[in-house]
């Protein structure tokens, strides 16, 4: 989902550059956007926006087209570096698979207990998914409520300044669903956070490392500087 010249050209910079899986690309973008930088492969869908910045995805998130089934949603700054199947699968299974986010509290995400507050949800240390990539089950009527009370919560929330992602969470929490958790190497967002083995997708607008999917074996890494850097050597047996 992308709109506006800039992040389209991203889109297309993200499929250049990643081992797309064996399916259908479909951007859904607003009405106006000009959309001649992508593959001709691509579908383009058009949808009219009312909110703007990344809220418009969670509008985006709740008007599907009706023949997608199962959907890996990604943000236009990703690239897919590594076999990713395990999405798919877990998402048909449980119906939606994400994975942490590196601040993964929701109540100290930028302040958000007081949104959980407002809407009678207790502060319990519950975790904070991120929503630049999100494997789901488009037919499942479970997820599809997620996407529905996610754009309820933001557009009833006259100070919705947090964003899609603590809604989407808050969505999911409240609605009782219980996400398949993906390891952070399915949405490595270069904040420094350890990884353990390979990054499957990379998720951020700094430059990739050219080891980034192929880490050496028995060490944690983390990003730091530009470079994947050994942080921790760990047993391999």
């Amino acid at each position: 989902m992308a709109w506006g010249e800039k992040y389209t050209q991203l889109v297309a910079d993200c499929l250049a550059k990643s081992k797309v899986p064996d399916c259908s690309v479909v951007l859904i973008t607003d009405e106006a956007t000009n959309t001649d930088c992508l593959p001709r492969t691509v579908e383009v869908v058009r949808k009219p926006l009312q909110f703007q910045g990344k809220l418009a995805k969670v509008e985006l998130l709740k008007s599907l087209p009706d023949d997608l089934e199962l959907v890996l949603f990604l943000d236009v700054d990703t690239i897919i570096l590594e076999n990713i199947s395990l999405g798919f699968d877990k998402a048909a299974m449980h119906g939606i698979a994400m994975a942490p986010a590196p601040h993964f509290s929701i109540e100290h995400f930028r302040d958000f207990g007081q949104v959980m507050d407002r809407f009678n949800v207790p502060r319990q240390g519950q975790l904070l998914y991120n929503s630049g990539v999100i494997f789901f089950d488009a037919k499942n009527p479970d997820i599809i409520k997620v996407f529905d009370l996610a754009c309820e919560l933001a557009a009833g929330d006259e100070k919705a300044v947090w964003s899609d992602q603590p809604y989407i969470t808050l969505a999911i929490e409240m609605l009782g669903v219980n996400p398949y958790t993906l390891a952070p190497s399915f949405n490595h967002r270069a904040f420094g956070e350890l990884v353990s083995g390979p990054i499957r997708i990379w998720h951020s607008y700094k430059p990739m490392p050219a080891d980034a999917g192929t880490l050496e074996p028995g060490y944690l890494h983390n990003y730091s500087g530009g470079k994947m850097m050994k942080v921790k050597k760990v047993p391999l047996a």
